[in-house]
């Protein structure tokens, strides 16, 4: 009986021990996860551009990929890199936009301002290298955005300040040595961020032959990063990413807001591909909107709660009232402020996720990834946390994504 029961004992702690996260382990160790963001890589750049993209056709045939990432609303910078790393619709985890307003402090937030940037209280959600870190795990960040925030009292092992002046060679360098300390102190989970796809994109448009050339650079620099972490010793399982795609400009598609209502009755949140506006004191939704029934066609005005279900924006103070969403390649703001962005813009993103021109790149090859070359269907970002948390053997936070990702790309 005694030898029965310490049998059954024994197997129950066998099947506990299974549901519980495990701590760093030689498993996890070898193949640390290596997260790259190549910012503003369209889904379909690959295909586009082959001779441009040789590291990246080896990474898809030996691992597995998606036709497409999709973004969350707005398809811009700042909220698609959080929404991969917390598994948080914008409206979940409070990044709205790269701009946006915030009623109950009265303040903004500017992705291009450090103060902002820094402040925990615009973060919320729990990021993949606080979940690891909570679990025992250590994690390094280069550029990711949230990294330099403090975010529930954790920041990662190894951070840095966004310098656009820092030359990739010297943050390679920096990477590499972050794995040349003691196994038991390696980053089990590592984000780079990786931009100029972006900027060229912007500046030249999403077919040009500067894109081409930016591609290139990327591609180069993606096999770098593995080839000297190999040279270390470590495989890792890389996870490469985009946050968003690129669509060309189109002139015609731009809306003059100062042409349709009295710039001094609202407030501007954010303009752009997507903008956001309040009433001021003295003026109400209604009367904003009775001035906006006359936009161009293809642009529409919106109340918030009138937003399509698939933007998932509700239940936050940040979002604005009322916002203007313009056809694919235009832009809304004041005339003056459009004239100059139309002198230097030739591509851009923030629209409707559901345009194939907005999805990101999904790779992913390493020892816990299928090999055969698998191409599976577009897939919403938010589900990448799921699968972070899966590599790294710990338990996910609470999100709006699933499993999804974990059953169809790991062995």
């Amino acid at each position: 009986m005694m030898k029965s029961l310490r049998f059954l004992g024994l197997v129950f702690a066998l099947g506990f021990w299974t549901l519980v996260p495990r701590t760093a382990s030689a498993e996890t160790k070898t193949s640390p996860l290596l997260l790259l963001s190549l910012d503003g890589f369209r889904w379909d750049y690959c295909d586009l551009y082959p001779k441009e993209t040789p590291t990246l056709h080896r990474l898809k045939r030996g691992g597995a990929s998606a036709r497409g990432l999709i973004p969350v609303f707005p398809s811009n910078t700042f909220p698609n890199h959080y929404s991969i790393v917390t598994g948080l619709w914008p409206a979940h985890h409070g990044v709205l936009n790269n701009v946006m307003f915030d009623p109950d402090s009265g303040r903004f937030f500017r992705n291009n301002l450090p103060a902002a940037v820094h402040d925990s209280r615009w973060w919320g959600g729990e990021p993949i290298w606080v979940t690891a870190i909570k679990q025992g795990r250590h994690s390094a960040c280069s550029f990711w955005p949230g990294s330099e925030a403090e975010i529930e009292g954790v920041r990662p092992n190894h951070w840095k300040n966004f310098d656009p002046k820092e030359s990739f060679e010297a943050r390679l360098e920096e990477l590499v040595g972050w794995f040349r300390v003691p196994p038991e102190e390696r980053p089990d989970v590592t984000t780079f961020y990786l931009e100029e796809t972006n900027s060229v994109g912007h500046n030249f448009g999403p077919a040009s032959p500067e894109i081409a050339t930016a591609i290139r650079l990327l591609d180069t620099r993606v096999g770098l990063i593995i080839q000297r972490l190999e040279a270390e010793g470590i495989t890792p399982n890389v996870v490469i990413v985009s946050d968003h795609g690129m669509t060309e400009v189109k002139p015609e598609r731009c809306v003059a807001l100062d042409e349709y209502l009295d710039p001094s009755t609202v407030q501007v949140d954010f303009g752009g591909p997507v903008c956001g506006l309040r009433p001021k004191p003295g003026t109400t939704v209604d009367e904003v909107m009775s001035h906006l029934q006359k936009l161009p066609a293809g642009a529409k005005a919106y109340r918030a709660e009138d937003l399509p279900e698939r933007f998932h924006l509700k239940g936050n103070a940040r979002i604005p009232p009322i916002w203007v969403l313009p056809a694919e390649g235009g832009s809304v703001s004041s005339k003056e402020l459009l004239a100059s962005w139309l002198s230097k813009t030739r591509g851009e993103h923030g629209f409707d996720p559901a345009l194939e021109s907005m999805h990101g790149t999904l790779i992913v090859q390493g020892p816990a990834f299928r090999s055969d070359g698998a191409v599976i269907d577009p897939v919403e970002n938010i589900h990448l946390y799921h699968l972070f948390c899966a590599l790294l053997h710990v338990k996910p936070t609470p999100n709006d994504g699933d499993e999804r990702l974990v059953k169809s790309l790991l062995k």
